[in-house]
């Protein structure tokens, strides 16, 4: 048996499979599992894992244990390893090995030998490194049941200083390193790196745009810890967060969600947020979920020494009953291959321009601008318009759409360019004043000068539609503009231009100097009104219309057609109920879904079923 990935699916002996599992530490051991050793414990944890329909668990070496000592690998703890991912068999589990694990719950779990010398940068350490692994997926790496080797949880928290040091170029080289040296002894074990949102939404090197030499784009999904102005773990925002994450990382690869959850909060928050985000993720195509995590920890070792509410984010409780979220996964796990979306493509993208993570440091550099990619995926989400999110080949998209873009360069540019001469339409929203703005030939406009924000442009005009701005969400300067060859389609108050159509080619290019997506990033902006409206307005000038639609715009609405049959995979985003009538070529169909719920919709020719 073998773990492959293929045109963006994961398969299992060349079969599609959807992980569909958890993260684990013992309940009594917590992460001293390897010198509490208990197997008869873990045996029967993976035996209630099978009956609960999972198919994987993922788990952590904690390289502290296995190496006590510079190269010394400790033999009996890589044969517990070894009975670990046989009692998995034993269960018909996939595993996940996290690899060097020393970040663990807020807390270093370090190697006492270390010393603060990098991971990722210091020869020695990489011998070392390199050793470690070798031995680790020698013993392991042929058990048919390894799905995968992960470099090492979030490891770019072990020394953060030294993480943000290290340039992208040294850390793709350490995960090629290291990939190379798992696959060596390991040949059929995927490799990915897990990382937490700032792999996204941050500047890190470790991203799901550094991630060439890997096979799955980790992904965690906490709302609590994720930048921005997510309001609360019900919020829209909150349970959207992991999906954005999934289609994000889809632009570079397989994106695989390692890690879902909730932190405080009560039972039913828990339950809701796993309801709706694990179904958004899968139907947004996650190629598998695992949740964080399988029991809460009865142990008070470190680190709960230090995090003791680490302790109680389990599915179930330390006497073993199932939490609601137990019994909402149960039921996600019951429907994942149905939840799986993978409609026709779009023809909508939203592009990733090269330095949509730049994280250069000098006077130059606006930062990371990921955030208005998200608000961007949320308004079109809001607008129930299918999309792609796209890195590289823009070919055969109608419509793509720059969200509040902070640094293009020129292959961005020519790749835009590309998209109009060929007939398709840009949609492009400034982010910085200077080196987001990408020039007169796109834009029909030259600039002016700059200013601070104003009343006078306090507000953008188009047709009948008004949209407030608040230009101090993001400290942007406001741009004059001055058309030379553009259409002036949309005004501020003051009568200045704020949106322009320009014929490019036999093409468009719509401009708006206003960040129109990054200033929605404040608490409760996105939902007092109807901005997904822009966006519609957009797409209707190029003659896009939903595929599915409906009047609630927390209700997000992903299409699939399979065996001759339509499906519609509805998902309440919202905090409240939703009635809701979902229309698709002249036809209708009531869908009711408590708040945080999700529904498929299965459309026949003599009418529906739900």
């Amino acid at each position: 048996m073998s773990f492959t990935v293929r045109d963006g699916r994961l398969l299992r002996d060349d079969r599609p499979f959807l992980v569909q599992g958890v993260d684990y530490h013992p309940s009594s051991a917590g992460c001293r599992i390897w010198t509490e050793w208990d197997p008869a414990a873990i045996a029967h944890d993976f035996e209630r894992m099978a009956e609960a329909g999972l198919n994987t668990v993922r788990f952590f070496v904690f390289w502290r244990d296995f190496e006590p000592e510079p190269g010394c690998i400790d033999m009996d703890m890589l044969e517990r390893l070894r009975q670990v991912v046989d009692a998995a068999a034993q269960a018909n589990l996939a595993c996940v090995i996290s690899l060097f694990t020393i970040w663990m719950n807020g807390q270093l779990l370090d190697l006492p030998w270390r010393q603060g010398r990098s991971l990722w940068r210091d020869d020695d350490m990489l011998a070392l490194e390199e050793k470690f692994a070798t031995a680790v997926a020698r013993e392991v790496g042929g058990c048919s049941n390894l799905l995968a080797f992960d470099l090492g949880d979030e490891i770019g928290c072990v020394d953060p200083v030294e993480a943000a040091a290290s340039t992208v170029e040294q850390i793709a080289d350490w995960q090629t390193r290291l990939a190379a040296v798992l696959r060596l002894e390991a040949p059929n074990v995927l490799v990915l790196q897990a990382n937490d949102a700032s792999g996204v939404l941050g500047p890190s090197p470790f991203g799901a745009d550094n991630s060439a030499a890997l096979d799955l784009i980790g992904i965690h999904g906490f709302p609590v810890w994720a930048p921005g102005s997510i309001e609360s773990t019900l919020s829209f925002k909150a349970t959207n967060l992991t999906p954005f994450l999934v289609r994000f990382a889809s632009a570079y690869g397989v994106p695989f969600v390692d890690e879902l959850g909730s932190y405080g909060v009560d039972d039913a928050t828990a339950a809701a947020y796993l309801r709706a985000s694990a179904a958004s993720a899968i139907g947004n195509g996650a190629s598998g979920i695992l949740v964080w995590c399988w029991q809460d920890i009865a142990a008070e070792a470190e680190p709960y020494t230090d995090r003791p509410m680490e302790r109680f984010a389990g599915l179930r409780r330390l006497d073993g009953s199932a939490k609601p979220a137990m019994r909402e996964y149960s039921r996600i796990v019951g429907a994942a291959t149905e939840l799986a979306m993978r409609g026709p493509r779009p023809s909508v993208a939203v592009y990733l321009p090269q330095r949509v993570r730049a994280r250069g440091g000098s006077y130059l550099d606006s930062g990371v601008a990921t955030l208005a990619t998200f608000f961007s995926y949320l308004l079109l989400k809001r607008a129930h318009i299918e999309f792609d999110i796209v890195a590289d080949d823009l070919t055969g998209y109608d419509l793509v759409i720059c969200p509040s873009v902070a640094h293009v360069t020129l292959l961005d540019l020519r790749k835009l360019y590309a998209v109009c001469a060929r007939g398709g339409t840009v949609y492009f929203s400034l982010g910085d004043h200077l080196h987001g703005f990408p020039g007169e030939p796109l834009v029909g406009a030259e600039i002016v000068d700059y200013s601070p924000p104003s009343a006078g442009k306090s507000a953008l005009s188009w047709g009948s539609d008004e949209w407030t701005i608040d230009w101090t969400a993001t400290r942007t300067r406001t741009t004059t503009l001055r058309p030379t060859t553009a259409e002036v389609i949309g005004r501020y108050p003051d009568g200045s231009p704020g949106l322009l159509q320009h014929r490019v080619g036999s093409g468009r290019f719509l401009f708006t100097n206003a960040p129109f997506e990054a200033q929605l990033d404040r608490p409760e902006r996105l939902t007092a009104a109807p901005w997904e409206r822009f966006y519609r307005n957009i797409a209707a000038v190029v003659g896009i219309a939903p595929v599915a639609d409906c009047a609630d715009p927390d209700v997000e609405i992903l299409s699939d057609d399979r065996d001759g049959c339509r499906r519609f995979l509805a998902i309440n985003h919202g905090a409240a109920p939703s009635d809701a009538e979902i229309s698709w070529g002249g036809a209708t169909a009531r869908v009711e879904l408590t708040a945080k719920d999700w529904t498929i919709v299965h459309v026949r020719t003599e009418g529906t079923d739900r």
